[in-house]
Order: structure tokens, then sequence, then C-alpha cells
């Protein structure tokens, strides 16, 4: 798809790293009484004895200074249901907190609540790296929970799911049904289905010299809906956290389909306004043969009750 000197195709480079999946953490700290938060997903375990861990963070980051003195700190492994939490705490600002549930750790840092898991850190030491800085955590206290953790994979969030090649095969008791209990969940066959579905749009984009990825189209297309909107307001549209969004309204704006006004809001250009209605034209033929299979009843069905879906829950 792409290849190049990082020097000369950053932009590539940082696509190409995004095919490395991870979990999302939430680094935690507590300086002179002041508590901060960033959202990281270069965490990554080191050894076991001792226990050691480490993450990066940016030098450019508003919260470098804090976890640059810190003493101590919090690795939050993220839950599959705290996406918003990710996104909270990759924008910038103060009063990062207020709202948000968490107790005192044994070092006084904020633990969050509902987490997979959480590790509590005694900074040892602290590396340079190019435009970060590595910060290597001992680990005082961990805890895990009973819960499924947040993935990030492709510039995109994720859910886990059992690989087909190893998959338990289904007991008896659900021999009867061609899915596992496990794969009946209407919000797992939602994603599952989803993701199917987008792959091959997408190859088809890029067959038919449309040639953007997932998320560009969809960050097109929220531009397209929500016009002279702020890129945090099309957050919620991209499912993406706002560092992540930012790569990717850059990458659109080099391509010259959208422009960032005086007041920071996202404008398509002429030649946005035609992609993405190029693209809507393309999805809505595309989706009648991905979905020819299917009754028109059955569809209407589908139609209505993902429609509910948002309409009460959003």
């Amino acid at each position: 798809m792409e290849e190049g000197d990082p020097s000369v195709g950053l932009e590539g480079f940082r696509r190409s790293l995004g095919e490395f999946g991870t979990g999302v953490t939430v680094i935690t700290t507590n300086v002179d009484g002041e508590n901060f938060g960033i959202t990281s997903n270069s965490f990554s375990s080191v050894s076991l004895e001792p226990p050691l861990i480490l993450w990066s963070i940016r030098r450019a980051s508003q919260r470098f200074p804090a976890f640059e003195t810190c003493s101590h700190f919090a690795v939050n492994v993220l839950a599959s249901d705290q996406m918003g939490l990710s996104q909270h705490f990759a924008k910038s600002g103060h009063k990062k907190f207020e709202g948000v549930s968490w107790t005192p750790g044994n070092s006084n840092v904020p633990v969050l609540a509902d987490v997979a898991a959480s590790f509590e850190c005694r900074r040892t030491k602290v590396y340079d790296g190019g435009d970060h800085v590595i910060l290597l955590g001992c680990v005082e206290y961990y805890c895990r929970y009973d819960r499924q953790p947040l993935l990030f994979a492709k510039g995109r969030y994720a859910v886990a799911a059992d690989h087909p090649e190893t998959r338990v095969l289904s007991t008896a008791d659900d021999s009867h049904s061609p899915l596992g209990l496990d794969e009946q969940m209407l919000s797992l066959l939602m994603v599952r289905a989803y993701s199917v579905i987008a792959a091959r749009l997408e190859q088809g984009r890029k067959s038919v010299g449309l040639g953007l990825s997932l998320m560009q189209a969809r960050l097109l297309k929220a531009a397209h809906t929500h016009s002279q909107s702020t890129l945090e307001e099309l957050l919620p549209e991209l499912f993406l956290d706002f560092n992540a969004s930012r790569h990717v309204l850059e990458s659109v704006i080099e391509l010259g389909l959208l422009v960032l006004n005086a007041d920071g809001r996202v404008v398509l250009t002429r030649d946005g306004e035609e992609r993405i209605l190029a693209i809507i034209e393309h999805t809505r033929a595309n989706e009648q043969l991905l979905l020819q299979t299917i009754s028109k009843q059955d569809l209407a069905v589908v139609q209505r009750a993902l429609s509910r879906v948002i309409a009460d829950l959003s």
C-alpha cells in the first residue's frame, strides 16, 4: 500500500505503525496535590523480576512537565466500554478529573474506576526517546478485573474477539445455533457486521479510484453532514481519540479535500464535496450488492431497529 523513508513520508510511517494493535491506557499521576492524566497506547511490559513496565510521552504535551517530575504514576488499562474516557484524557485542558470516577492509590495517584486492570508504579528511570521521553516504572501494586479491554489498531478503536482458528467448539447447549453463545450478543454481531461491510467498501473505493481509507472517508462524511464543526465536535462520528482524529484530518487536508477555517472549523473544499458525493453514491450501490441475499423486509427491520437504538442511546 505504501513504503518509503520515514523522514520523508511521516504520515505513511504513522499509518504503518498503526498496523500494530495495542490496548488503550490512561496514565495518571499527582504532583503537588494536582491530578494529571493522559491517554497512551505506548504502554508495554518490560520485566517480571523485577516487575517493570514502560510508556512514553510527547515532549510537546501540556502534561509533560508533570510526568517528567512525578515520583509515582498509575497505568489504567481501559475496558471496552471506556472509549469516551480515552477521548476525554486524549484532549488537552485542565480539570480533566471533574465527573470522572477514581480513587487515590497507595501513592496518592488517581486510579480510575471500572478499568480492566491498573498498575501503580514508582518511576525509576527516564530515557531520551526523540520527540518523546520513555518512562520506566517499577510496579508496586496491581489490580485485575473481570472486564474486556479496549483495543486500538489501524487508527480506530476495536474490541477483542476470538480468532476463528482458536475458537472453542460450541457445547451441546448451543449446538442448535451456528454461532457460539458469545457471538449471539447483539453488540458483538453489530461490530463484526460493520467490520466486514466497512472492509469491503474500503476495498471497493480503492478499486474505482476513490482511494480513501475508512477513517478518511468517515471524516469527509462527518464534515459533510455536520458542516462548520470543529474536530472535537466531530469526534463522536469518528470513534477515534483526538490525536488520532487530528492525524486523519491532516492527511485529508494534504489531499486538498478539507481545510480548517480561521475559527478552527472543518470545511469541505470543492474537491472534497465532489469526493464525498461520489463515495456516498458508491456506498449505496455497493450496499445493494453486498446485501442482495437479504430480503427487503429483513433489511427494513434491521434499519428500524438500529435507528431506534441510535435515537434511544445517543
